[in-house]
């Protein structure tokens, strides 16, 4: 049984890596490791997520400190560290990483965003070694899709990287057991924060394309809104769009409210072009309800709904391909069924939580054999 140091920050804020990293310790602790958290706590809400302040700054020593004691204590065989994308928290994970390389503790970098290529531009010249130290210095990286290596390859080889998709729970069985509701109207559904890069205003535009063509299909644009400017654009296409009677705008919804709203839904539309999308999680929790989902070619999205089999891939911005797609999922209930049952059983198959811990183990044995291998040739140089 190996003793591990993970480095990450838990809820709240409530979002992907977070979640994840939750999620990370639990699988962990299944596995039978010991696992030490050192969190590294900045931001309280959402709205302080990648700001830079006076009070995260003094919080910084404290943190060092609190990984140094951890290390002492601890003294653990591997650290898995929750590595950040945005320069001013990227060079706090720089600077306790530094920490662990003076105190000789192999570590691996978990990567839940991307953009890390650049940090190799000219603009980012004097922090650019700094990072290329951090990178190379790790045993490996955690990478949630074959696609998001690329992003890291410039600093860590592939035989140093090992895909470990996100996981969420399953439905339970009563929920599984709810019949889907029969309307003369399709619904679809775009689930994200409504922010112009997450793609809801190209929802929108899909969506005058479909109803010009098909009258029976409604629309729900969900989700928490960062700008009250923004919402009021969406809502005014709407409306100048002649689409009051068939689209609606319900806000955030989360537990119960979500379920009902994936449960009563027939296809998911989520054309993100958002820079740091890694995996989008709205298409998992969709799948797991049988919901065919029409996505981007971004981050690991395309290795999640495969174009085709539970769902289709299409640029962001072509909506008239996005509207295409959109019709004949609608047209077609038989479609509709096949691709919703493909993307359970993927679902299931890849992305449980079961299979997200079944896959934790896979890693954390990966990496300690690479550093097992390490240890051994670094003996052997020694040794000549």
């Amino acid at each position: 049984m190996s003793s591990l140091l993970v480095v990450a920050q838990l809820p709240p804020p409530v979002h992907g890596s977070n979640v994840m990293a939750e999620r990370f310790l639990a699988a962990l602790e299944q596995a039978g490791h010991r696992a030490e958290l050192v969190e590294k706590s900045f931001s309280r809400s959402m709205t302080e997520v990648g700001r830079a302040s006076l009070r995260k700054a003094l919080m910084v020593p404290a943190l060092c400190r609190r990984l140094e004691l951890a290390v002492d204590r601890v003294r653990p065989d591997c650290c898995v560290f929750f590595i950040s994308v945005g320069i001013t928290s990227l060079l706090v994970d720089c600077l306790l990483l530094s920490l662990l390389r003076r105190k000789k503790i192999p570590y691996v970098l978990y990567f839940h965003g991307k953009g890390y290529p650049v940090y190799e531009s000219p603009r980012y010249l004097p922090v650019r070694g700094i990072v290329r130290r951090a990178f190379s210095g790790a045993l490996g990286g955690l990478v949630l899709g074959e696609g998001l290596k690329k992003d890291v390859n410039h600093l860590i080889p592939d035989e140093r990287l090992f895909v470990l998709p996100n996981g969420i729970p399953a439905l339970d069985q009563g929920q599984r057991a709810v019949p889907r509701p029969r309307r003369q109207e399709a619904s679809v559904v775009f689930l994200s924060n409504l922010i112009p890069a997450k793609g809801p205003m190209r929802f929108l535009e899909m969506a005058r394309l479909v109803r010009e063509k098909e009258p029976a299909v409604r629309f729900i644009l969900a989700g928490r809104h960062a700008s009250t400017r923004y919402l009021e654009k969406l809502r005014g296409f709407v409306a100048d769009s002649g689409l009051s009677g068939c689209v609606t705008i319900p806000g955030a919804v989360y537990g119960e409210a979500k379920d009902a709203l994936l449960g009563a839904a027939d296809v998911l539309v989520f054309p993100t072009s958002f820079g740091k999308e890694t995996f989008g999680v709205v298409n998992l929790e969709a799948m797991q309800w049988g919901v065919p989902v029409v996505s981007s070619p971004v981050g690991a999205i395309p290795e999640v709904v495969r174009d085709g089999v539970n769902g289709f891939i299409v640029e962001p911005d072509d909506i008239p391909l996005l509207a295409e797609r959109v019709l004949g999922l609608v047209r077609d209930p038989a479609l509709r069924r096949r691709m919703g049952e493909a993307g359970r059983e993927l679902f299931h198959r890849h992305y449980s939580l079961e299979a997200y811990r079944y896959n934790v183990g896979r890693a954390i044995s990966f990496f300690l054999a690479q550093d097992e291998l390490r240890v051994a040739a670094k003996g052997g140089a020694d040794g000549r």
